[in-house]
């Protein structure tokens, strides 16, 4: 798994976070910067982790262009397709 998160970011705080409660190692490293008329810059970080991805999505999401790497409890890290964060979720219940 590969992610893309803010340095500075409440992204990033979340993804690390739950990396660490879920006792699974991980990497990062600046991946360049990203300059914004009239608000300066900000650096993007890369989360690296060996997560196994989630083929089948329409189990998990309705959205389309997203990929999704399951968490040992089974919650799920869901991105857009260029790896940029967009949640952290719960997997829904199971056909009952």
């Amino acid at each position: 798994m590969i992610v893309y998160v803010t340095e500075m970011g409440s992204d990033r705080q979340e993804l690390t976070e739950a990396l660490i409660q879920e006792g699974v190692t991980y990497q990062e490293c600046k991946a360049g910067s990203i300059r914004e008329m009239g608000s300066g810059s900000y650096e993007i970080m890369e989360v690296q982790a060996n997560l196994p991805e989630v083929k089948d999505l329409h189990a998990f999401t309705e959205t389309v262009g997203v990929r999704v790497w399951r968490l040992p409890s089974g919650r799920l890290i869901i991105t857009d397709q260029e790896g940029n964060l967009e949640r952290i979720a719960s997997p829904p219940p199971s056909g009952r």
